[in-house]
């Protein structure tokens, strides 16, 4: 099992420690210090995660920005708060030690509890808590109960051998208190949890997801989980959450589908979303070391009514099969003044790519940062706005404040790797609202050559060298780029193409495209289509990112 690199706590702190220096709020009181203004404001939303913030940031200084700006995923992570890996190599092989373990057999004729730790479980009626550390091993089936975790700083194991569960008024497991909360899927088992369409408990402490904890949780193992949430989020957690292991976990949601406030970092396994808001979410906006959507070896795949993944800080992928249908994809794509903009990847600060395959059918832009950095992997973009887009959104850069549409706003898109394909948008392909720097890889756009609604529209500065052609190619087709100073790179169509541009080439030097149709032969040249621009997106899930100082 391959594991994202995130045991970064020394170098988080450090980095933090240089932030607080350089990041603004939003302003109802406004102080000065010797190195910044800081203003702040109260902020509150329906959602009870989010009701203890506070301040928002919506300033990123010149230091965050500078180490935001053609950064990798390590460096990206780096700077972020340390997630909780808890779990133990037997936990993500989804076994136990049963000689040590409690069984809890769920029964709507009567719950019964055998083992060491029985004493730290108590049953009433259809309702099972849990207040004492330990393993616990459930099974069985409650058509409406609950399972309530309230151990004080204890660690918990639940493992779920074989659980239908369902809560008719509120969430099937709900973690009021746990030091360490992990969920094992048993090996070869299959589970199910529920909720019902409304909670009877609508308090602001109350619990807002089918599988909800207020503290940090770890879902790993080998088992399966279907997680249906009928009120509100499936999986959701007010501190972070871990999805590791070789888990097969799939969430239908009303609303997000797996939403941890200051990160959730799906390290491996697969799992599936179908959710009428957020497929992937995390919401903290007051500290800049949270926030952040961090994707490893795992295959995700994200079916959204808004956003794919929405990160207030940061998303990173690094070897991740990602599919994302956000908004029912380009087929229905929004129009300018629209309320709702679905978009693929939707961060407050940044996007970050190593390696990993991304495929996103989006109704508004497919992926969407301040800082967009592209270093490997295979991206493809089929969009009803922009395909990708490099925007303050929601947030300024400072030094950027009077930015408008058509000036540079301090955003950057950074490719030094990789292929990224840009099909049929109803936009530009790439959107830059400030700069944009292609100087590895391939960025492949059919349609256009430049110039607003084209395919490359930078609004400051640019290193976009290409060509653009007409010649045709149908999807799946190798096409060959071939240079006159020798160099050779393909890439694959993913759609039928009449013409393409292709941007990361060397300036003046000839390239014959080839495809099975046929080729066609263009000299490159800076490709820069200063306009209009694509406007100035919005984070549309909520305030602007948090952010933090320059990466370690």
């Amino acid at each position: 099992m391959s594991r994202l690199p995130f045991r970064r706590a020394l170098a988080a702190a450090a980095a933090s420690a240089v932030l607080l220096a350089g990041c603004t709020m939003s302003s109802e009181v406004t102080t000065a210090t010797s190195s910044t203004t800081t203003t702040t404001t109260q902020t509150s939303t329906s959602s009870s995660d989010d009701t203890a913030s506070s301040t928002a940031w919506t300033t990123i200084s010149t230091a965050v920005m500078d180490a935001s700006t053609g950064a990798g995923v390590a460096e990206i992570l780096a700077a972020n708060d340390a997630v909780a890996d808890v779990s133990t190599a037997a936990d993500d092989a989804g076994t136990w030690d049963a000689a040590s373990a409690t069984t809890v057999t769920l029964s709507d004729a009567g719950t019964t509890v055998e083992g060491t730790d029985a004493s730290g479980v108590t049953v009433d009626g259809s309702t099972v808590t849990i207040t004492a550390g330990g393993t616990y091993v459930l099974s069985g089936t409650l058509s409406d109960g609950e399972v309530v975790v309230d151990a004080n700083g204890a660690e918990v194991r639940l493992v779920l051998d074989g659980v239908d569960l369902t809560n008719a008024d509120g969430a099937a497991v709900n973690v009021v208190d746990a030091g360490e909360m992990i969920v094992v899927l048993a090996d070869g088992s299959t589970n199910s949890l529920a909720d019902g369409a409304t909670y009877a408990d609508t308090s602001d402490e109350a619990p807002t997801a089918t599988l909800y904890s207020s503290d940090d949780i770890t879902i790993t193992g080998t088992g399966a989980l279907e997680v249906t949430g009928n009120a509100n989020d499936g999986i959701s957690s007010r501190n972070g959450i871990v999805i590791t292991g070789d888990t097969t976990i799939t969430v239908t949601a009303v609303d997000d589908g797996v939403r941890g406030k200051n990160y959730v970092a799906v390290e491996s396994g697969t799992l599936t979303v179908d959710a009428g808001g957020d497929g992937l979410k995390s919401s903290e906006d007051t500290d800049e070391a949270q926030g952040f959507v961090a994707l490893g070896a795992a295959s995700v795949s994200l079916t959204t009514g808004d956003d794919g993944i929405s990160a207030t800080t940061d998303v990173t992928i690094d070897g991740t099969e990602l599919t994302v249908v956000a908004g029912g994809g380009a087929a229905n794509a929004v129009g300018e003044n629209a309320e709702e903009s679905p978009k693929g990847i939707n961060a407050g600060v940044s996007v970050t790519v190593d390696a990993g395959t991304v495929v996103v059918d989006a109704a508004d832009e497919g992926m969407q940062a301040v800082a967009l950095n592209v270093n490997g992997g295979t991206l493809n973009f089929t969009t009803g706005d922009d395909g990708v887009n490099a925007s303050n959104g929601d947030v300024v850069v400072r030094g950027y404040e009077n930015a408008d549409s058509e000036s540079d706003d301090g955003s950057v898109y950074t490719q030094t790797g990789g292929v990224v394909t840009i099909d049929n948008v109803a936009s530009d392909g790439l959107d830059s609202n400030g700069s944009a720097h292609v100087t590895g890889g391939l960025l492949v756009v059919n349609g256009t050559a430049q110039g607003p609604d084209g395919a490359v529209d930078v609004n400051g500065s640019a290193t976009t060298v290409g060509v653009a052609v007409s010649v045709s190619a149908t999807a799946g087709e190798t096409v060959t780029v071939a240079g006159s100073d020798g160099s050779s790179q393909t890439f694959t169509m993913p759609t039928d193409a009449d013409s393409v541009t292709i941007v990361g080439l060397t300036d003046g030097v000839s390239y014959t495209v080839t495809s099975g149709s046929g080729s066609a032969t263009g000299t490159a040249a800076a490709m820069n289509g200063m306009g209009m621009g694509g406007g100035r997106g919005t984070m549309g899930g909520g305030t602007g990112g948090g952010m933090r100082g320059p990466r370690p």
